[in-house]
């Protein structure tokens, strides 16, 4: 996967990824590390806040978004995981019913609305507003993002016990996998659920800056600023697998 500009990869056929541009949002990487992990070869188009051309051609406000060849695109994470699936490479769903069962129930505890990542949203969001922006995110941006994520602020104590209980979930799932001898969750290997539970962390357990540069600065204070009860929550265990995750199949420094 390279980063083009939006006219090489409008013109070209194969597949195109729309990521986020310098933001470590876990949509955007968990569907660029399938890829990465996949070896399948593509073009990726960063998406920044003014980038209206980019948004003309998705015709979605946000990323990621797929293109392959001359198909429609695909935005929602299960889509673009069926895409990558069937293009080939390294399996990243399990032929067991029961595991890839598992690899979308627990993908969208991740990933989902109301999941992991969404409901640490609302908490950021929640921190910008009611801080003037000293924790979470600056106001401008959590303004922007509130509607997006349906946030009220009678909804935060819901979010941040759904966040507390999904990292206590995902750390005992770990834990497991550790007890048994096996490096990823499933008792079938590394699969897409591995590359979810890893970028999902990342609101929650930031890379440090070497592993994971150029991220925009509001977004990183954002990320390291957030509810100290969460960031206790992340057992070391968990960031260890993460750590080993990247390090054998993501790939580290991150590119952004």
């Amino acid at each position: 996967m390279k980063f083009v500009n939006l006219e090489e990869a409008r013109n070209a056929p194969g597949v195109r990824l729309v990521v986020l541009a310098a933001i470590p949002s876990p949509w955007s990487e968990a569907a660029k590390g399938l890829f990465v992990i996949k070896g399948i070869d593509g073009m990726l188009v960063r998406l920044g806040p003014r980038d209206e051309a980019v948004k003309q051609w998705t015709a979605h406000h946000n990323a990621p978004v797929l293109f392959v060849d001359r198909e429609p695109p695909r935005a929602h994470w299960s889509d673009i995981l069926e895409a990558a699936e069937r293009l080939g490479g390294t399996p990243l769903l399990p032929a067991d019913p029961g595991e890839r069962g598992q690899v979308f129930a627990l993908g969208h505890e991740l990933l989902g609305e109301s999941g992991l990542v969404w409901s640490g949203r609302i908490i950021a969001i929640h921190r910008g507003l009611t801080t003037d922006g000293r924790e979470g995110f600056p106001p401008r941006i959590a303004q922007y993002l509130a509607p997006k994520y349906g946030y009220a602020a009678d909804r935060v104590a819901a979010a941040k016990a759904r966040v507390l209980a999904l990292l206590r979930r995902f750390g005992e799932m770990v834990d497991k996998s550790r007890s048994e001898g096996r490096d990823y969750l499933l008792p079938s290997g590394l699969s897409a659920l591995d590359v979810f539970l890893s970028t999902a962390l990342a609101p929650f357990a930031m890379l440090p800056d070497d592993e994971c540069p150029g991220v925009n600065e509001a977004v990183r204070r954002a990320f390291e600023t957030g509810d100290p009860e969460i960031i206790a929550a992340v057992p070391q265990s968990l960031r260890a697998y993460r750590d080993h995750v990247y390090a054998q199949h993501l790939g580290l420094p991150v590119k952004l």
